[in-house]
């Protein structure tokens, strides 16, 4: 028998993002790369058949998996805990390079020209670029490159104002924190109004915002 040949291995971002109706990939390529990303884990096991039934190995493969793609702890990998709020903070892009663990500043800038993070620019500067933290908070890295898409051509300080400013359509929320599901670490309380908005669904979330963009693009493309 083949085996399956070592597919991409899916995240757990990609697969909550599948879940939630969020993912701009093919989802049944993705399926069908998390099936052989099983296929070859469940061959590596098979030294353990010796000694165990092949069921009890493939459900102990199966639970492992679909615990990494699909529960979402309250602490990470890293120890630090699930955030409570949102950063108003701006990062360099050194600061987003480590913090991310991306392999180069040109890797994060080519996330930037093709609209899956966004920076500012300060005042007065020509150059300086700088990221807003909040955009690094899960699940919006998976949620941001649609809206931002909503808002091509606008300019970069509209982009920011567009995410950071409350809008009554979303009661007093801003597209930032309906996104993150998470209000900013400046907001001294969150009425029940605003809880009910910040608790929906990812994907009810991401629709509100996506419609409120669609129309702030087009107001401020004319």
């Amino acid at each position: 028998m083949e085996l399956v040949t070592k597919k991409r291995v899916a995240t757990s971002g990609d697969v909550r993002a599948v879940v939630n109706g969020s993912y701009r990939g093919d989802p049944h390529k993705l399926i069908r790369d998390m099936a052989s990303s099983l296929v070859v884990e469940l061959s590596d096991e098979l030294p353990a058949l010796a000694d165990r039934p092949i069921w009890s190995v493939a459900l102990k493969v199966f639970e492992r998996r679909l615990e990494d793609w699909l529960v979402c702890e309250d602490v990470s990998a890293s120890g630090e805990m699930k955030p409570v709020a949102l950063p108003v903070t701006m990062l360099s892009p050194a600061e987003v390079v480590a913090r991310q663990k991306l392999s180069a500043l040109t890797t994060l800038y080519r996330y930037d020209k093709d609209g899956k993070v966004y920076c500012v620019m300060p005042r007065a500067k020509k150059n300086g670029r700088l990221f807003p933290a909040w955009q690094f908070v899960d699940p919006v890295p998976s949620l941001l490159p649609q809206v931002i898409a909503e808002l091509r051509g606008v300019m970069q300080f509209e982009l920011h104002a567009f995410f950071v400013t409350q809008q009554d359509e979303l009661n007093e929320l801003s597209p930032a924190e309906v996104l993150a599901g998470l209000p900013f670490e400046t907001r001294h309380e969150v009425p029940p109004e605003q809880a009910r908005i910040l608790s929906l669904p990812v994907a009810e979330r991401l629709k509100r915002v996506l419609d409120l963009a669609r129309e702030a693009g087009q107001s401020m493309a004319d």
